[in-house]
């Protein structure tokens, strides 16, 4: 019986006429069968086009055509790496069988490598299988590849394998030149000369390199060219030039800047998207941990115990290669747990790596050897962005770091770290490119700027240029640009948190936390972030103690109101709407009365006082058209608190005229948030009157407006509204799922219903679960609840379109009451 050939994670059964890949029978016809069996019995040479057509198509003329057909159908299942193209000769099998395939070679028949000095590899190759393939295409079709990446991401080790891959592509040999030792860039070509075995290359090496290489199908691997790099490149190019055979594959932290230079990212391994355990293994990250681990502690595991950590030390060290094999050696004297706990001092936590390589000895090390390679103003401005969180735009680099002429000026600087590998830059359609740093290499610049004196100068200016930032965004917030400005606010909420975070260390903190805190207002409450819009309220009013009696404290009390109101804690948001209230009044500042006296109105009727609520709206109207102000956010505000309470009492003819106009008002502004969640507030009361083509058309408005207003409290609020409106619709399993979605939103929000809107809700829901019968209820909530984001969102919108809607049978509750907050 013919034996079986395991190659990477492939297996050939010759016997079974079978190709296995990751223990799967692969979809592989019979001409690619006998192709690939052919390739693997003669794999000690090249074989020509011509043999290979009498193999597989025997005693027939065939065109060289389907030759090709079939090997392109091989290299799709086994990528480029496992067959080479020798051009002008022919192919070779390339891929390192197992040793026990061995067994399936004649007697006596031994396979030969060629000529080469590559390192033999004492750790397995984890995962980037497709970067490996993705190279060797290049390789093909390039004569110069340049893989560059962060240092410690793992060039070398691509490389390496890369080269080993390609042995049966280059007859003349594979040569390894590590360029890391050199501190003298002139000796670049002796080096390379030395390790080829050329003699007598002392005198002009370059010359001698040259003639040695010029009819050499050969290539060069030139690892850790950055600190060198003039100097290697005057030896490419001149090779390149008059050795026309010769390849090159270079690592480099930045790209050579050479014409017909290919260049490739070497990007940081993949990470694991979810908690769960099988998904976390198939992670790179992971992976390469677990078998770092296993190095030093054989019977190292993974389980729900530990998973959790493991996956949060490759996250937090950004899938940097080194990084986590530094982390796994440390399992031997550490739980992942301690590991994880310790990565805040990381650069002291992670030591012990390669001793061959000084520069991999620690974490420290590598992120050192990038830091010496910059100029003095690269380094300036690479270790100031170390006060950025989550990246920054190009504005913001040049106002906070202070070392620029201009923006000209920093756009250099930040295009010569980015080419470094010490910045990433993160591209959206939608917004400026922002400019970022892996979390490992944030903190070595924080080090940096700590020991430059500069980090408490660097944090005051990142604070007061974000202060600016929320306050331009204040007024914004409820006009035609409040879409643009939330989505420019949550690219930089981590920004403003770090910025808030420095107010407990700054001069005049308390002040400053106040006046963010008060510019954001409106943003927390939007992004249905109530939680942390409490916390951010609560820490800057306790930052600024005696000074809160000023319009800002009043606005900030608000937000903590608004916020506290959307987390269920009605009786502290009375509280602090009724202290806004008392600075409004003493500083007799008419605009914060009016916005104090709603957010007091909404949370009495969410304590169930409606007749001092609608009294403490009708006030709040009278002192906003005092103003003078006709399209004034806080009348909006007002009159909407009217008709929540007379929603709720029933009276919806008297509701309806108090919805119409906020609803005007608020389109007058062109305020698309308010307007959304004007239309679903007439929504709601249109389904309770029975208007359902109204609510409809209400809601579909609504929605489409979700957008512009990059909101999703809006979408919080109302996908409730049209689980109702499927219920009164009596498609009572729509109702249920769109509950169900409803129900994982507030849970990811933490957002509540106050009390009336749930009533509304609730009186719905029941009466399709009675229709439905509690299984079947429950068995579409249960999808519902499983439907991620965008699925509910299409979801809604069919419905909402009326793809969904079938007959429609009106159903009206007797006894359904609601209000709906603004």
């Amino acid at each position: 019986m013919l034996g079986q050939y395991r190659f990477g994670s492939s297996e050939l059964r010759p016997s079974e006429r079978q190709l296995f890949i990751d223990g799967a029978p692969a979809a592989l016809g019979a001409r690619a069968f006998d192709l690939l069996l052919a390739l693997i019995e003669r794999r000690e040479r090249v074989v020509d086009k011509s043999e290979l057509l009498d193999a597989v198509w025997p005693g027939l003329v065939v065109e060289e055509s389907n030759l090709q057909v079939q090997m392109s159908s091989l290299r799709k299942l086994l990528g480029r790496n496992a067959i080479a193209t020798i051009h002008g000769r022919g192919y070779r099998f390339v891929a390192a069988l197992e040793p026990d395939g061995a067994d399936n070679a004649s007697a006596g028949q031994q396979t030969t490598t060629n000529p080469n000095n590559l390192p033999r590899l004492r750790t397995r190759f984890i995962g980037r299988e497709k970067a490996l393939d993705d190279c060797a295409d290049l390789l093909h079709d390039s004569r110069l590849l340049t893989l560059s990446g962060i240092g410690g991401c793992g060039k070398t080790r691509l490389a390496q394998e890369l080269a080993q891959r390609q042995l049966g592509a280059f007859p003349d040999g594979v040569w390894f030149v590590d360029l890391g030792p050199l501190q003298d860039a002139e000796r670049v070509p002796a080096t390379v000369a030395a390790t080829l075995g050329i003699k007598d290359a002392v005198v002009a090496p370059l010359e001698r390199l040259t003639e040695h290489l010029k009819s050499r199908q050969t290539l060069v691997l030139l690892d850790s060219c950055e600190h060198v790099i003039d100097a290697a490149v005057e030896s490419i190019d001149a090779l390149l030039e008059k050795c026309s055979a010769l390849k090159v594959v270079a690592t480099s932290r930045e790209a050579l800047g050479m014409q017909g230079e290919q260049i490739f990212m070497v990007r940081s391994l993949s990470l694991p998207t979810t908690s769960d355990l099988d998904e976390m293994l198939r992670s790179e990250a992971v992976r390469l941990f677990v078998d770092h681990a296993r190095l030093v502690l054989p019977d190292f595991t993974v389980d729900k115990g530990n998973a959790g950590a493991i996956a949060e030390i490759c996250r937090r060290l950004d899938g940097i290669a080194l990084a986590i094999e530094l982390a796994a050696s440390r399992v031997k004297v550490l739980s992942v747990h301690e590991i994880r706990a310790r990565l805040d001092d990381r650069f002291r936590l992670l030591t012990g790596g390669n001793r061959a390589m000084p520069r991999h000895q620690t974490l420290h090390a590598t992120m050192q050897w990038s830091h010496d390679l910059l100029t003095a103003p690269e380094r300036r401005l690479f270790r100031r962005l170390a006060v950025f969180a989550g990246g920054c735009t190009l504005a913001a680099a040049t106002d906070v770091s202070g070392d620029a002429a201009d923006e000209y000026d920093t756009l250099e600087r930040l295009t010569a770290l980015h080419d470094k590998s010490l910045l990433i830059v993160d591209r959206d359609t939608h917004a400026q490119p922002r400019y970022r740093m892996l979390e490992t290499v944030r903190q070595y610049a924080a080090e940096r700027l700590n020991e430059a004196g500069e980090g408490d100068d660097m944090r005051t200016r990142h604070l007061l240029h974000y202060v600016a930032l929320a306050e331009r965004a204040a007024a914004a917030m409820e006009g035609p640009r409040q879409g643009e400005w939330f989505g420019a606010l949550w690219h930089e909420q981590e920004n403003l948190l770090a910025a808030h975070a420095w107010c407990a260390h700054a001069a005049q903190g308390g002040e400053r936390a106040l006046r963010l805190t008060a510019s954001l207002w409106r943003y927390f409450p939007a992004t249905a972030q109530y939680a942390l819009g409490y916390r951010l309220a609560e820490g800057a009013l306790g930052l600024a103690r005696g000074g809160v009696e000023c319009a800002d404290g009043a606005l900030a009390l608000v937000a903590m109101s608004l916020c506290a109101m959307r987390l269920g804690q009605y009786d502290v948001a009375h509280s602090c709407a009724e202290r806004s209230l008392a600075i409004g009044r003493s500083l007799d500042d008419v605009e914060s009365i009016a916005r104090a006296l709603s957010a007091v109105g909404s949370s009495l009727h969410a304590k169930g006082e409606r007749l001092r609520a609608i009294a403490s709206f009708q006030e709040a109207c009278d002192r906003a058209r005092a103003q003078n102000k006709p399209q004034s956010q806080s009348l909006s505000f007002a009159l909407t608190g009217i008709a929540e309470v007379h929603r709720e009492l029933g009276n919806l003819a008297e509701a309806e005229p108090f919805y119409e106009e906020a609803l005007t008002l608020a389109r007058a502004r062109e305020d698309a948030r308010a307007t959304a969640i004007g239309l679903g507030n007439l929504a709601s009361l249109w389904i309770m009157s029975g208007q359902l083509d109204r609510a409809r058309a209400a809601l579909r408005e609504s929605m489409a407006l979700r957008s512009a207003t990059n909101s999703k409290a809006v979408v919080e609020c109302q996908l409730d509204v049209v689980a109702a409106h499927a219920a009164a619709s009596a498609r009572h399993a729509a109702a249920a799922r769109f509950h169900g979605a409803t129900l994982t939103r507030l849970r990811e929000s933490g957002f509540c219903h106050d009390p009336a809107d749930e009533a509304f809700i609730t009186g719905w829901m029941a009466r399709s679960r009675e229709a439905l019968g509690a299984a079947a209820f429950d068995a579409a909530e249960a999808e519902g609840k499983a439907l991620d984001y965008e699925a509910a969102m299409a979801e809604m919108d069919r419905w909402l379109s009326g793809g969904d809607s079938g007959a429609i049978t009106l159903v009206t509750p007797s006894r359904c009451r609601s209000g709906r907050g603004s």
